[in-house]
């Protein structure tokens, strides 16, 4: 049973799987609409902070690349393609300045490489190098958020 990630953060960091914007479940299609909603808001967002103005050329006179116009855009084409996806597919993209993503992490905790039990994930399990318990919960876990 694969776990699924999706999220995102800044170009060349690691993700982080514990809170934050990163989504980590057993259902790719929980993973894939929690990506599709933080593009779409994120969209939505963006194009908020901007004054109305014209801004027929690329790059735009008034915000040059930094354009929240075409930034937004440029996250609904994003959210079009993720919504677009089929069932188990990963996707990346560099859009508006992030690194978003919808990952198949295979059968081990992203956090600590807990090897995924065959009959489900139990939601407190013991890190193999040190037995320490890891934190890390799925948004499907009963005693989770």
């Amino acid at each position: 049973m694969p776990l699924y990630a999706a999220g995102h953060n800044q170009p060349g960091y690691l993700p982080n799987y514990r809170g934050g914007d990163t989504l980590v479940t057993r259902q790719w299609r929980r993973a894939r609409d929690h990506l599709v909603e933080d593009l779409r808001d994120a969209a939505d967002a963006t194009q908020t902070w901007a004054d109305p103005h014209d801004c027929d050329d690329i790059p735009c006179p008034t915000y040059g690349d930094d354009c929240p116009d075409n930034l937004a855009a440029d996250l609904r084409m994003a959210t079009e393609e993720a919504a677009a996806l089929q069932p188990d597919t990963p996707w990346r993209a560099m859009v508006a300045g992030q690194a978003w993503w919808l990952a198949d992490l295979g059968g081990h905790c992203p956090d600590c490489g807990y090897p995924l039990a065959e009959h489900g994930w139990p939601s407190l399990h013991r890190r193999p190098a040190d037995g320490r318990s890891c934190d890390l919960e799925l948004d499907d876990d009963p005693s989770g958020p």
